[in-house]
This record gives C-alpha cells, sequence and structure tokens, in this order.
C-alpha cells in the first residue's frame, strides 16, 4: 500500500518525463539511468496508468538505445547499456504497450530487432523481459504478429523456433513466458497453419505449470483461457489433458481449504484470490463450446464452489464465477438438472444488484441462458421480483445492462404461458416496448423486436431464442 501511495504521489508531481529523461545514455550516467529505470517499472505496474510521455521520439530513442547490449569492449568515454538496463527497458516497453498504435510505433523504431537479439543473450531476466515485451507486441495484432514470425538474422534460428526451445526450458517462469508470447501470436493468427507442432508444446506446457508455484502458477490459467478461448479444437485437446480436473482441483482447494492447505499458505491473500479468479475464468474458457468439456467440469464436482463463488468478497471472482455458469448453462442438460440441483439462480439474480457493473453484465448474460425454456428456474425469478429489476435495468445508462436486461426479458417470454406473459408486460408495459423498438441502438431494436415475436407466439408455434 505504502508503495502504490509512493508511485501515485510521484506521478501527481509529474515525475513520468523527469524519469524518462534521466535515460540518456549521452550523459555518461549508467547509476541515474538504472535508477531511473526501475522507478518507471515501479509506476507502469500501477492500473490505469498513461505512459503517453515514453511514445515521444526523444524519450522512446532513449529507451531503445537501452536494449543495445553490446560484447565487445566500449569506447573510452562512453556508457554502454547493461543486460541488467536492457531488461528493465524491456519491462518498460511490455507494461507500455497497451495498443495497436504503440505496437506498430515501436515495431516500426525496430524494437522487433533488438528484443530477437535480447532473447539470445543468455541473460535469464533479460530474456524474460525481451518475451514479456514481444508478447505484449503481438497482442491481438496480426501484422506486428507476422513481422515478428517472419523476422530472419543470418546464422540464427527463426523466432517460432527460438520461442519453442525457450518454452521447453527447466525454468517455469521461461516456460510461462515463452507459452504466452506463442499464445498471443496465436490467437493473432500470426503462426502459418502448417505449424500445427506449436500448439503440441504450448498447450501442455500450460497445463503442467498449473501445479508450479508463485506468479507463474497464478498466471498460468489465465494464459491458458485466452489461448482456448472460442478454439473448440483447443477446447477439447484441453479437456483430453485433464486440464478441467486440474482446474476443479485448484477452485476446491482455495474455496475450502485455502488456509490449510501447504502448498497454499505461501500466497499472499490477495495472491489467492487473484489465483482463484484466473482459475475461474480458465474453467469458464474450456468449457463453453464442447458438452463434453461441461460434462468434465460436473464430474470434477466444481458446481458447488463456482456458486459459493458467486458470493465471493471480491468482484473478480463472483464475475469469473457468473462467466462458468454462463459456459455450463449453454447445456440443456444443465439447465434441467446440474444447474437447478445446485440452486444456481438465487445467488445469480442477487447479483443483478451487484455494486461492480462488470458483474452485473455477467450476471444478466447468464441469466439469459437459464429463464430460456425452463420453468423451474424460470418461475423463480418471475416469482422472487427478477422481473421488476430485469425492467429496471431497461433504463440503465450502460448499453451492456440495457442489451443483457432486454435479451433476458424476451428469453423469460419463451415458450411462457399467458400468466407469465401478462406478469412481465404488466411491469415492462407496451409503451416501453415500443420506445426499445426504436431505439437508438440496433442490438436493443432486434432484441425488442425477438421480445415481441417470443410475446405474440404460443408454445404450438415455432418461436426462436439464442443463447448468449
Amino acid at each position: 500500500m505504502a508503495r502504490l501511495t509512493l508511485c501515485n504521489i510521484l506521478l501527481s508531481c509529474k515525475a513520468l518525463p523527469c524519469l524518462l529523461s534521466c535515460l540518456n545514455l549521452a550523459e555518461n550516467k549508467l547509476d541515474l539511468i538504472e535508477a531511473a529505470a526501475r522507478a518507471l517499472k515501479a509506476i507502469l505496474h500501477l492500473p490505469k496508468v498513461t505512459s503517453l510521455e515514453i511514445y515521444e521520439p526523444m524519450h522512446l530513442k532513449n529507451l531503445l538505445s537501452l536494449l543495445k547490449v553490446r560484447t565487445s569492449t566500449p569506447i573510452q568515454g562512453t556508457t554502454v547499456p547493461t543486460l541488467y538496463t536492457a531488461e528493465l527497458a524491456g519491462l518498460i516497453l511490455a507494461r507500455s504497450c497497451t495498443d495497436t498504435k504503440r505496437q506498430n510505433i515501436l515495431v516500426r523504431e525496430g524494437a522487433v530487432a533488438l528484443l530477437m537479439n535480447l532473447l539470445l543473450s543468455g541473460s535469464l531476466k533479460a530474456q524474460e523481459a525481451a518475451l514479456e515485451a514481444l508478447s505484449a507486441l503481438c497482442k491481438e495484432n496480426r501484422l506486428v504478429g507476422r513481422h515478428i514470425v517472419e523476422f530472419r538474422e543470418p546464422g540464427r534460428g527463426t523466432p517460432i523456433e527460438i520461442l519453442l526451445d525457450l518454452a521447453r526450458s527447466m525454468n517455469p517462469r521461461m516456460q510461462l513466458t515463452a507459452a504466452s508470447c506463442l499464445t498471443n501470436l496465436t490467437c493473432a493468427e500470426a503462426i502459418p497453419e502448417h505449424m500445427t507442432h506449436v500448439m503440441l508444446i504450448v498447450l501442455p506446457t500450460l497445463i503442467k505449470l498449473l501445479d508450479s508455484s508463485g506468479d507463474t502458477q497464478i498466471e498460468a490459467p489465465l494464459i491458458l483461457a485466452y489461448l482456448v478461448s472460442d478454439n473448440e479444437a483447443m477446447q477439447k485437446a484441453a479437456c483430453e489433458a485433464d486440464a478441467i480436473f486440474k482446474l476443479a482441483d485448484i477452485i476446491s482447494r482455495l474455496s475450502t481449504s485455502g488456509t490449510n492447505d501447504p502448498k497454499l499458505q505461501v500466497y499472499q491473500s490477495h495472491d489467492k484470490d487473484k489465483f482463484e479468479e484466473n482459475a475461474l475464468l480458465a474453467l469458464a474458457a474450456v468449457s463453453t463450446l464442447k458438452e463434453e468439456c461441461r460434462k468434465q467440469v460436473i464430474e470434477a464436482k466444481a458446481l458447488p464452489h463456482i456458486v459459493n463463488a458467486m458470493a465471493h468478497p471480491k468482484i473478480g471472482i463472483r464475475a469469473a464465477a457468473c462467466q462458468c455458469t454462463r459456459s455450463l448453462s449453454r447445456s440443456v442438460r444443465n439447465l434441467r438438472t446440474s444447474l437447478l440441483d445446485a440452486g444456481v439462480a438465487e445467488p445469480l439474480f442477487k447479483l443483478l444488484d451487484d455494486e461492480s457493473v462488470k458483474v452485473q453484465i455477467s450476471a444478466l448474460a447468464t441469466l439469459c441462458n437459464i429463464v430460456l425454456d425452463f420453468s423451474p428456474m424460470k418461475k423463480h425469478i418471475i416469482e422472487n421480483g427478477g422481473v421488476n429489476r430485469l425492467v429496471a435495468l431497461v433504463d440503465s445508462s450502460n448499453h451492456q445492462l440495457r442489451l443483457n436486461s432486454v435479451w433476458a426479458l424476451k428469453n423469460l417470454l419463451f415458450h411462457a404461458d399467458p400468466h407469465d406473459k401478462s406478469s412481465v408486460m404488466d411491469r415492462l408495459t407496451y409503451e416501453k416496448l415500443f420506445a426499445l423498438m426504436h431505439d437508438q441502438e440496433h442490438t436493443i431494436q432486434e432484441q425488442a423486436l425477438g421480445l415481441l415475436r417470443n410475446l405474440s407466439c404460443g408454445k404450438d408455434l415455432v418461436s426462436f431464442a439464442s443463447r448468449l
């Protein structure tokens, strides 16, 4: 907390430009450069810190010059960067490269060649920093990803070969950072389709790291979640490699015996919370598309812990638990049995009043599936004030809340009996429904029209309702 306060004070005093000015090698003050770089790295660890000053031409030139580590004897009277300053510069770039514009600037200024050179430096920490920077460079940027993959330097292996070698390292942290970089390249569609062997190394590496320790173990589930997201083949492979049972075991131990488990005693409370959140997100991601994966989540006895997590004090854990429930609710079988038996409707309904909009949005998205066509949970929502809450959220200033609330009301009316339809429309009113049909957001108009369709159709007529 003290470190956080100090960093905020430095930011309020406009310390960032001053620290960046200290990175000039021409001043021949290596101690000052190292101290300034350490301070910058610490400041950029803070959430929501803007780092636009770094990308001003002179500051960026100085920062990139720190990556130019030389093995030859320096000319007398000059200062050359050390592997330590190069490591710090790599981490500063990794933490400041947060959008496509900055990624493209760094590529244009030659950062890829400098980072690839650092990747072969032999220094463990410097290599990890280079991997983090390369990973940030290519995240969700196909052009930059292709630039990295296609980079060539005489006498050296290809970037993919180098990254795969590092992913096979004996050092867990190196494995994780290399796997993270390869994951970002994969998700950016930068790795050619014929290189299927890449995933034969990356996926098992991430699953194995679920059994590691420290920050590596905490971060591994989040990278795994990103790798398998929206990828049916990858989710199937993760399922077959027992990723779900490993994740379920982690969640179980964290939620029931975290204080007594010797492997978890080394973690601070906030580390355990982050670990549980990441494990829940990974479990949600790996079970979104395949019924066999959802079945395995139930078999791993993860559902009671997921339901309990919806009442966790931490916002991130509640939101992640909602995402797990949402993935499981895509299964008709789960809606009729497992989710109903677990009593998921009541805790989920309570989250509509959560202090966090993020949690509310996730809870609403899950409710859209739960109320679709399964009377026990649909009745619970209607009889316990659910309609009033959904109608109130229709007027929210948040677009996603408005959209999901109209979507949930639409699904609530799917195959509903006349009494339930009347109950919904008494609260929503036709006037508001017609207003929603003329909303400025086309997505809301679409759901409002679907609501009208479900309102007018009986159980004997064909209706359509999609799951989120």
